[in-house]
C-alpha cells in the first residue's frame, strides 16, 4: 500500500468514526451534562460556590429539574444546548481519532508482535492485550492533542445557565487562554485526561473488538476431537458480522469501559472544571486525595448512573453507525 493510499484510508477511518461519534454524542448530550454537573458538585463550597448540604442532596433528577427551571422550561436549552458545539468538535477530532485510527494502530502492533516473537497473535490473551494496547494508545494521543476542546466542553456543560461565564464556545477558548494561559488553562488536567482516555479507549475498543471475535462463529483450530484427532468447529452465538453483533458488543464494551474509568473520569471533570487562576494549584493527585479524605472512595463514582446510562446506549448507537459509515467509505468492519 503506497503513502497516498494509506493517507486516504486513515482519512476515511477518522471521518467515519468522527461523524458517527458526533451523532451519538448529540443524542446523549443531556446525560453528559448531568454527569458533569453531578461530578462538579462533589467539590468544596469554596471551589464551586455551593453549600455542602446542597452538594450531598442533589440527585441527577434534581439537577435536571433545576436546569429546566433556569431555562424557563425549555428542555433543549437546559440540557441539550450546553456544550453542544464543543461536543461536535470533540466527536470529529478526539473521538474520531481514537476510534478511527484504532484499527490501523492495532494492525501495526500485531505486525510488531509477529516480528518480535516470530509467531502469530492468535492466542486469546495475546489478542486481547494487543487490542487493549491499541485502544489505549489512540486514546492517550488523541486526548493529549485535543485537550483544549475537552476543557471548553466541560466548562460549557458545567456553567450556570442564568449567569454563564462563557457566552459562546469560541469566547470560551479566548477567555481561558487569556485569563489562565494557553498551556496552564487549555491543557489543564492533561495528565488525568490522558489516563482516563487511555483506560476508556483501551477497555472500550479492546472489549468491543475482542467480543466481536469471540461471539462470532469461528473455527477453533486448537479444539481437537480426542477420539478421531480431527479438528472440529466450536460455534458461538452469531453467524454474521452485522448490526446485531455490533449492538451486542457495543453495549458490553460501554458498561465495561464506564465501570473501569469512572473514578478517573470524575477527577478529569474536577480538574478541568476549576478555573486554574483560583484553584490553589490542586492537581489530579491532590484532588483525588481531597475527595477520598472528605467523602470516601465511592465519591469518585459520583455521577456513575447517568454516565453508565449514557455510555452503554452511546456505544450501542455509536459503534453500529461507525461500522456502517466505514462500509460506505469502502473500509472493512473493525
Amino acid at each position: 500500500m503506497d503513502n497516498k493510499t494509506k493517507t486516504e484510508k486513515i482519512v476515511k477511518e477518522w471521518l467515519s468514526a468522527g461523524i458517527g461519534c458526533a451523532v451519538a454524542d448529540t443524542i446523549f448530550n443531556p446525560l453528559e451534562v448531568l454527569k458533569v454537573r453531578r461530578q462538579v458538585l462533589i467539590q468544596t463550597a469554596s471551589a464551586v460556590g455551593i453549600s455542602e448540604n446542597h452538594a450531598q442532596s442533589s440527585s441527577s433528577i434534581e439537577i435536571a429539574r433545576r436546569a429546566v427551571r433556569e431555562a424557563d422550561g425549555n428542555l433543549f436549552r437546559a440540557l441539550w444546548q450546553p456544550g453542544l458545539l464543543a461536543t461536535w468538535m470533540r466527536g470529529l477530532s478526539y473521538t474520531g481519532f481514537r476510534i478511527g485510527l484504532y484499527g490501523t494502530v492495532r494492525e501495526r502492533y500485531e505486525s510488531l508482535y509477529r516480528d518480535l516473537f516470530e509467531r502469530g497473535s492468535d492466542r486469546g490473551q495475546d489478542q486481547l492485550m494487543i487490542k487493549l494496547l491499541a485502544g489505549a494508545t489512540t486514546g492517550a494521543i488523541g486526548s493529549a492533542v485535543f485537550n483544549p476542546i475537552d476543557i471548553v466542553r466541560i466548562r460549557m456543560q458545567s456553567q450556570a445557565y442564568l449567569e454563564p461565564r462563557y457566552p459562546t464556545t469560541v469566547s470560551a477558548f479566548r477567555t481561558i487562554a487569556r485569563d489562565e494561559g494557553v498551556v496552564r488553562g487549555l491543557w489543564r488536567g492533561v495528565g488525568v485526561c490522558m489516563a482516563r482516555a487511555s483506560l476508556l479507549s483501551g477497555s472500550q475498543l479492546g472489549t468491543y473488538d475482542f467480543a466481536k471475535r469471540y461471539l462470532l462463529v469461528v473455527p477453533r483450530e486448537d479444539d481437537e476431537d480426542k477420539t478421531t484427532t480431527k479438528k472440529k468447529k466450536k460455534f458461538m452465538f452469531f453467524t454474521e458480522d452485522g448490526p446485531i453483533l455490533h449492538f451486542t458488543c457495543a453495549f458490553i464494551s460501554g458498561v465495561v469501559a464506564q465501570t473501569v474509568t469512572q473514578p478517573v473520569d470524575t477527577l478529569k471533570t474536577l480538574a478541568m472544571s476549576i478555573n486554574s487562576s483560583n484553584s490553589k494549584g490542586l492537581g489530579a493527585i491532590q484532588l483525588a486525595s481531597k475527595v477520598i479524605r472528605e467523602r470516601g472512595f465511592l465519591a469518585l463514582y459520583r455521577g456513575f448512573w447517568p454516565a453508565a446510562a449514557r455510555q452503554g446506549p452511546v456505544m450501542v448507537v455509536q459503534m453500529p453507525i461507525v461500522e456502517q459509515l466505514r462500509k460506505l467509505c469502502g473500509l472493512d468492519y473493525f
